[in-house]
């Protein structure tokens, strides 16, 4: 499949009407504020990491991200920077030079002032605003209209995408590893939080579904891929395309068996040869179990505590939006190692932005 048509493939799952689309396309503030949250949390935890690596480490290139680790963490602060503007509803914000040698400390200042500025604008909003229509031109000047939310939900997705690549840069530049890690979950646990995670079942489900789109486009690429390159070994996540697409389902599964029927013991080994096409019908069986149990839950059940056991003697205490969200970041993360691997395996980039999934050109 050409990348054109992997970046635009099923905008919508099989089976599932426009206007199913639509219902689960509702936005709300709550969960936006919260994700944006974290990711001020784990964009400090990465500028930490960086701060002692030398210039030659911060532009060492890699087959990763923008190529560098300066350059990658100078793209998600561009990324927040101009989607802050088009919030606005700005003429059209330039895009940041990514190849100016900014010291981490001036990217951390324009970092914090970036947030102060989504602090005020998500402030100033009711969740009804997000519904609004926003026209905007992409970096390639195509103009596009989507609604507030989406715009929002871009966000994101787009930093924490990127964030994964940032933590395997670090690593190759012989940082000291983040511990212990910078899933959400562990944002709650380093801040002390016990409150729930202020979630709503409509956002979630709309991540959800993006991430359904998303694991499908990477499922179709995978599919003309051999064995061997399904197998090949690269340094991240869990080591092949096969295993992280595998990973990503077994979490997704793991973690709604925990939901549905309590904690249970140690996350599942991965098989060692599950073809493709056995791996997405068990996506569609977890898609389906997973969908019927949120159809169920309404916004006070999100307080709802559960707990996961990944391996003997560790015990993760959590409410269940906030493991939702745990998830919908897993996902993503995941997602963007395979993506890296992709393009190693294929020459190919695969666009897998929320952008993509829900915007229409504009007339």
């Amino acid at each position: 499949m050409q990348a054109e048509a992997l970046t635009t493939f099923l905008t919508r799952l099989p089976g599932e009407s426009e206007v199913d689309r639509k219902e689960s396309g509702m936005i709300r503030l709550a969960t936006i504020k919260e994700f944006l949250e974290y990711g001020a949390w784990v964009n400090s935890r990465l500028l930490d990491a960086a701060a002692n690596l030398s210039d030659d480490k911060l532009d060492a290139d890699f087959p990763i991200g923008m190529g560098t680790l300066r350059r990658t963490l100078l793209h998600v602060l561009a990324g927040e920077s101009v989607w802050l503007k088009r919030w606005h509803a700005a003429s059209e914000p330039a895009w940041p030079d990514e190849s100016e040698r900014a010291s981490i400390s001036e990217i951390r200042t324009r970092f914090t002032e970036v947030r102060r500025g989504q602090q005020a604008f998500l402030s100033a909003r009711i969740d009804e605003d997000l519904g609004r229509c926003v026209a905007y031109r992409d970096s390639k000047g195509s103009r596009f209209e989507t609604t507030l939310g989406d715009m929002l939900l871009q966000v994101c997705v787009h930093s924490q995408h990127h964030r994964a690549q940032l933590s395997n840069l670090l690593r190759r530049c012989g940082a000291e590893p983040i511990k212990p890690g910078l899933d959400y979950i562990f944002m709650r646990i380093d801040l002390g939080r016990t409150t729930p995670a202020s979630c709503d079942p409509a956002t979630l489900q709309t991540w959800f579904h993006y991430g359904d789109w998303a694991n499908q486009v990477l499922l179709d690429a995978a599919q003309a891929l051999t064995n061997a390159d399904l197998d090949r070994t690269f340094e991240m996540g869990v080591g092949t395309l096969r295993k992280t697409l595998q990973h990503i389902r077994s979490a997704e599964h793991w973690w709604l068996t925990n939901w549905m029927h309590g904690p249970v013991e140690g996350f599942p080994a991965l098989p060692t040869d599950q073809p493709i096409g056995t791996l997405r019908l068990a996506f569609r069986e977890t898609i389906s179990a997973r969908d019927a149990f949120l159809q169920s839950r309404r916004a006070a059940d999100l307080a709802t505590p559960v707990e996961g056991r990944p391996r003997p003697g560790v015990v993760r205490s959590i409410d269940l939006g906030g493991a939702m969200l745990q998830l919908c970041g897993h996902g993503v993360h995941h997602r963007a190692q395979a993506v890296n691997m992709l393009r190693n395996l294929t020459g190919r980039s695969i666009e897998l932005d929320y952008m993509m999934h829900v915007r229409t050109p504009a007339e």
